[in-house]
């Protein structure tokens, strides 16, 4: 074994996108046993050019120094997103050493409606509608779907991303179902939290004892104005992006960041598309269950 494969993480989030993966990585990160990279996404095993530079520049850049944590941990929804590419790369990279999973889930439909609301916030969908984001994603998908797919960019995939069960079925005909530990989005909140991380924990095998602190990342926010959030999200794709950084403190950016992007709830979502989508999932909902073994009932009516 090189050495640098002791720096590789041994737990990854994998998904689902807008479903918990933030408020996961984000509690787990606070036991004392658990390593996470400094950046949370960092989408090696989705992105063509970061796999390119190969399992040794991954380890020295996010993981160098974590061989002394039990869990080195990472959190990437791309990787559920891009399932057909990220599993077979993800067995080869890990092949002998062991490696466990985490899967988030949340209801598809409001999963998907809370994934074209967050793309419209970042400036990156001006679909007019969810309605029509719905109707056109096949034909934008189609489109874009090299640059998509290079990049392990889930952009338009918002019925898609939902489908849990495909996305699912590379990584179990690469990996043994007990790698993998299954989570519902309430399994995090308050009611749950406590038994649902001492399920984590003992699945990682990590003391179960140390107290956790629930929190809920990526709350809905609704931005102000559509030419303010492109141009704050231009310009975050310059050069000026550490400048920024640099001469702001972090207050200071979370405060502006809260200007242009105020707390709001989403407008309810139209009653005949969730009931088209529902009908449109019912499949892929049956095969979960059987799947992860919870009832997701819940998920199939309105």
């Amino acid at each position: 074994m090189s050495a640098f494969e002791n720096d590789l993480p041994n737990f990854i989030i994998l998904g689902a996108a807008k479903a918990g993966t933030s408020s996961l990585f984000n509690i787990l990160g606070g036991h004392v046993q658990v390593f996470h990279s400094q950046q949370k996404e960092l989408g090696f095993f989705s992105n063509d050019e970061f796999f390119a530079k190969g399992p040794e520049w991954y380890a020295r850049a996010h993981f160098g120094g974590a061989q002394k944590f039990a869990v080195r941990m990472e959190a990437s929804p791309a990787y559920l997103t891009w399932s057909e590419k990220t599993a077979p790369r993800m067995r080869s990279t890990f092949a002998g050493r062991p490696l466990k999973m985490a899967v988030i889930f949340r209801d598809p439909v409001q999963r998907a409606y809370s994934h074209y609301w967050h793309r419209v916030r970042l400036g990156h969908d001006d679909a007019p509608s969810f309605a029509e984001a719905i109707d056109n994603e096949e034909r934008r998908l189609h489109e874009n779907w090299d640059r998509l797919s290079s990049t392990g960019n889930g952009l338009y995939g918002y019925f898609r991303a939902g489908c849990y069960a495909s996305r699912l079925k590379p990584f179990l005909e690469h990996f043994e179902k007990r790698d993998f530990i299954f989570l519902l989005q309430e399994d995090i909140f308050p009611e749950n939290f406590q038994a649902s991380m001492k399920r984590v924990l003992d699945f990682l095998e990590i003391d179960s004892s140390i107290a956790l602190n629930s929190e809920r990342a990526n709350e809905s926010t609704k931005p102000r104005s559509a030419w303010l959030t492109k141009a704050y999200w231009g310009l975050k794709q310059t050069v000026l992006k550490p400048l920024y950084r640099g001469w702001l403190p972090a207050a200071l950016r979370k405060k502006f960041y809260s200007a242009l992007f105020p707390p709001a709830s989403y407008p309810p979502i139209d009653a005949d598309i969730q009931t088209q989508l529902r009908q449109r999932y019912r499949e892929e909902t049956l095969t979960l269950a059987d799947i992860i073994q919870r009832d997701l009932s819940h998920w199939l009516s309105a």
